[in-house]
């Protein structure tokens, strides 16, 4: 319905428009003004105190033609309006001679502006289709129904809408801007700024060139673009847009919406459903000045689509950017950037604050924060009520943050090149799905490394998936802490990806949630997890670890749970290559299940100790070709406790502390112990025949067509007298069947 009111609207405009400025005779005598340049006196409307007022019947521009607004030098605002009943078509250029003032463009019935549309103005620009505007006193300036108004000497506080269906504002290709400092506002109906040629951003630097016929400027000032689609006020404050009931739909296509200058600009996007595509709303903060804050809410949905769209803040001085606020029941964000930076400079970059009910980033979209130089990088703080989901990559290179990235994961990072410190993620959902995408604070530099805090009834991470923090330097990698209600998944690595993303390569690393030292003397961050079911499968591991040439200690691992699973390589790990092997201390009420899956403090090589791993108190703890090792090379071997009211180890499992040049580690098992290897009893792999041991029942001697069924090889667990098995009984037996297999059962 949107799409067709705006098309019948073109056509509208288009079929009626014709160059023409005419008043209207409400506020003086009615004049046709002739020629190309039309000069719009004072004497053609009415100045009370600071506000000179214009009432016109038609206001059209074409191609070439100028319309002037003159007036003595006290005037602040000149506020016109149209009143006859139809669009007006701007394809010409609006000029003001009066110094500093604004200029209010009022239409209820819509405004188009066109490929050769110009600003030429002193002040601001506020152009609405609005039916009235409400002064600070309580007057009012009537479009719609001109008598109405009552026309005071104060500023205009609000934008009024009298229908359910306010008249649009398009934008064509136009090139609209306001001096320094100022204001540029659109406030009406459906709004739609779009261009017939596409922007071209190169992606080579944080800034992009951009080539586009569409632009919205102003330097250090203000944009105000606000849709509607309900009776109510919008109303500017000093640092904020208030817009009562419902938003309209507002697209940005192909179009630079440009703040960039000293201290940057800011912006304020109110709508109902927010799209931008293949487009970019961005400030620049330059000078000695401390940039502003991005302000976008939808009452609906907000769509970011194309590999050029961003909504980015960005320094390249050395004072700060502003924050990003972004606030929509529903965000969707496809192969797109939302992003805070700098650009080799000292200044810190604003933290990006979203709250939505679902959030999806996909394609290679980011959210993102980064600075190389000696600011700090900016928090990303993430409500998400129901879910939060990431998933896939954009499959080919692109460059993000001066680095040059392939097969770029959808991303959430905040990461630190230099001196300064990384920033803080903490995200609040109901559930998080990551499939292909990366959570990530990484501290390159000196600076120290950012936490991350996950809080969500759920979590499932597949297909690489990582959540993590990572020191290359001096500093520690950051603390994670995860608290889940129910379960946490990690599992599922794709071998056909080689992706080199955020300075790592991906080759078949498996799903994780990690915080390690990657090189230099930084030591692994801690990690903090409490679920009440944790599934670790296929390579998937949650681990703090001092990889290739980091001489930082692993760092420590706290996790708190009903119960463990590990299983198909599933892993816990404290480990370090030459540095030494952190602490693992997990805390379990029911089961800790190892099924080919390990847990491991140890230590490779150099003279750095295996670190201690502390298994406490779960009814039962069970090994399936697993391992348990706090091993090291020449240091000592780290010390193993495990207490459990039952532990079962198999034959083919491992639990080991041993040192390979130096002192072994103590193991200490609190627990009676089942060794199932030494009551396994191999049968013959001849199948037997089951159905003479059986009688036959009436159905199977009537159906004697039917093909025998015959009972395959098992293995027998020996148990006590008091439970042997019954005839019955043909299925094969599987791992772990023990004396305890019914206390077991219970908390499987």
């Amino acid at each position: 319905m949107t799409t067709i009111r705006i098309l019948l609207f073109t056509l509208c405009i288009f079929s009626v428009a014709q160059a023409e400025v005419i008043t209207d005779g409400s506020l003086g005598a009615r004049v046709e003004l002739p020629g190309k340049d039309f000069q719009i006196t004072p004497e053609l409307g009415q100045q009370f105190g600071s506000n000179l007022f214009h009432s016109f019947q038609q206001f059209n521009l074409s191609e070439g033609e100028t319309a002037t607004f003159s007036g003595a030098n006290s005037v602040q605002n000149i506020i016109t309006r149209v009143t006859g009943g139809s669009p007006s078509l701007i394809d010409g250029t609006l000029r003001s001679t009066i110094p500093n003032a604004d200029l209010y463009f009022l239409n209820p019935y819509g405004i188009m502006f066109g490929l050769h549309a110009k600003l030429d103005l002193q002040g601001g620009f506020h152009v609405s289709t609005a039916d009235y505007l409400r002064l600070q006193d309580g007057g009012r300036f009537e479009a719609r129904t001109p008598s109405n108004s009552l026309l005071t000497v104060a500023p205009v506080t609000a934008f009024g809408f009298l229908t359910d269906t306010p008249a649009p504002i398009q934008t064509h290709s136009s090139k609209l801007s306001v001096p320094a400092e100022q204001t540029l506002s659109l406030i009406g109906g459906d709004l739609q700024l779009v261009s017939d040629t596409s922007l071209i951003a190169d992606n080579s630097s944080l800034i992009p060139a951009v080539t586009s016929e569409s632009i919205l400027a102003t330097e250090h000032g203000r944009v105000n673009l606000v849709s509607v689609a309900t009776r109510g006020e919008v109303i500017p404050t000093t640092h904020d847009l208030i817009v009562e009931g419902k938003g309209g739909t507002l697209t940005i296509n192909n179009t630079l919406v440009e703040l960039s200058g000293n201290g940057g600009g800011e912006a304020f996007v109110r709508a109902g459903q927010f799209i931008l595509d293949n487009a970019i709303l961005r400030s620049n903060t330059l000078g000695t000045q401390d940039g502003k804050n991005f302000s976008i809410k939808a009452t609906d949905a907000i769509y970011l689509r194309g590999i050029n769209s961003e909504i980015s803040l960005v320094t390249a001085s050395e004072r700060n950017t502003g924050n990003i606020v972004i606030d929509s029941p529903y965000l969707e964000v496809t192969n797109s950037t939302i992003n805070t930076g700098s650009i080799l400079s000292t200044g810190a970059t604003g933290s990006i604050n979203i709250r939505a009910n679902q959030l999806f980033l996909k394609e290679g979209a980011m959210i993102a924060t980064a600075t190389p130089g000696a600011g700090n990088t900016g928090d990303l703080n993430l409500e998400v009520t129901d879910l939060l989901s990431l998933s896939g990559y954009y499959p080919g290179w692109r460059f993000t943050h001066g680095q040059p990235h392939y097969n770029t994961h959808t991303v959430i990072f905040s990461l630190a090149l230099g001196t300064g410190s990384v920033g803080n993620i903490v995200l609040n959902t109901k559930n998080l799905e990551m499939d292909y995408s990366d959570i990530v604070a990484d501290a390159f530099g000196t600076g120290a490394g950012g936490d991350i805090t996950v809080q969500a009834q759920s979590i499932r991470l597949t297909h690489t998936s990582g959540i993590g923090s990572t020191t290359y330097s001096t500093a520690q990698a950051g603390f994670i802490k995860v608290r889940v209600a129910e379960q946490l998944y990690i599992g599922g690595w794709y071998p056909d990806i080689n992706a080199i993303s955020l300075g790592r390569v991906w080759i078949n690393h498996p799903s994780f949630i990690g915080s390690g030292s990657q090189m230099g003397t930084g030591k692994g961050g801690l990690i903090d997890l409490q679920a009440k079911e944790v599934i670790l499968s296929e390579d998937g591991f949650i681990g703090t670890n001092s990889w290739n040439n980091s001489t930082g200690d692993a760092g420590e691992i706290y996790v708190t749970a009903n119960t463990i699973r590990l299983s198909d390589g599933g892993n816990i790990t404290a480990s370090a290559e030459r540095a030494g092997g952190g602490n693992i201390n997990l805390f379990i009420s029911n089961l800790l299940y190892l099924h080919q899956g390990q847990i491991t403090t140890s230590v490779k090589g150099g003279l750095g100790n295996g670190g201690n791993i502390s298994l406490n108190n779960p009814a039962f703890i069970v090994l399936n070709q697993a391992q348990i090792k706090a091993q090291a090379d020449a240091g000592q071997g780290g010390n193993i406790r495990i207490a459990a009211q039952q532990f079962v180890p198999s034959v083919e499992s491992v639990v080991s502390a041993s040192s390979n040049l130096g002192v072994d580690g103590q193991i200490t098992i609190d627990s009676p112990t089942e060794d199932i290897g030494s009551q396994v009893l191999n049968l013959s792999a001849n199948y037997l025949n089951a159905a003479s041991l059986f009688p036959r029942s009436c159905a199977a001697k009537i159906a004697d067509q039917r093909p025998s069924e015959f009972v395959r090889p098992f293995t027998l667990v020996m148990r006590p007298k008091t439970m042997i098995a019954a005839p019955e009984d043909t299925r094969a037996s599987s791992y772990p069947v023990t004396m305890h297999y019914k206390w077991f059962d219970q908390y499987r």
